[in-house]
């Protein structure tokens, strides 16, 4: 019903990917055209069975986690952090339109229903963000994203047991290596009773070189969950 009084008072006249004109929805802001190259881009090229990345030629395991075992037990995305995938979480997070979450969220949903490796599942952890970072946007994304997903999953969210108590800074032009060790002990566990035995789900926005997916999984498995998956909505090309 929320939505269906914001879509009458605040109507989206644009595409958020693209900006064709048009008349569009919360759950529905993009054009056809863009949705169509939002599944078309999700079956482009193989995936690494471990980590979710999207590969260059044929095979099951990428050479990162054929090299270091990641210690989460998989992880998987929607779609390719290219094209009109690096664009919505790009007007989700800079933008502020926290609308874009509720497709998706569902689209998170729609793969972590339809990975067996994933379930069952106990508890949605999302990552959480930087005091600045949350100042600035006024929003964890991942969070958001996160309660999406429980609406369809029907499974809960804690967004208070894993705590970031490290200001680093941006890992964008870092290297790998440099990405590691701006990460290190950036994250605490609150509260380990609400992860102890559970299978977690930790959800965030992108994986990259999967450092902070890493990084967190050491936090969360140290503190007594069974196991950690993670799942986001873009993920970065492995070889």
């Amino acid at each position: 019903m929320i939505n269906f009084l914001l879509d009458i008072l605040i109507p989206q006249q644009i595409c958020c990917l693209c900006r064709t004109p048009g008349n569009y929805k919360r759950r529905q802001p993009w054009c056809n055209e863009c949705l169509k190259k939002l599944r078309d881009l999700q079956t482009t090229a193989p995936i690494c069975q471990k980590c979710g990345k999207y590969l260059c030629e044929e095979k099951t395991i990428c050479i990162d986690c054929s090299t270091m075992n990641p210690t989460f037990h998989i992880a998987r995305a929607v779609g390719p952090y290219e094209d009109t995938y690096r664009i919505a979480i790009k007007v989700l997070k800079f933008l502020g339109r926290k609308h874009l979450s509720i497709i998706m969220g569902y689209m998170m949903a729609e793969v972590a229903r339809a990975e067996p490796e994933f379930w069952p599942i106990d508890i949605l952890v999302p990552v959480p963000i930087s005091e600045g970072s949350l100042k600035q946007r006024g929003f964890n994304q991942t969070e958001v994203l996160a309660k999406e997903i429980s609406k369809h999953i029907k499974t809960k969210v804690d967004s208070k047991s894993l705590i970031r108590v490290k200001e680093t800074p941006s890992q964008r032009e870092l290297s790998r290596e440099e990405r590691e060790k701006n990460l290190l002990c950036a994250f605490q566990l609150k509260d380990n009773s609400k992860v102890k035995g559970k299978n977690v789900l930790l959800i965030d926005d992108v994986y990259t070189t999967g450092s902070t997916s890493k990084e967190c999984t050491r936090v969360l498995l140290e503190g007594g969950a069974q196991r950690v998956s993670v799942l986001t909505w873009a993920t970065g090309k492995g070889n």
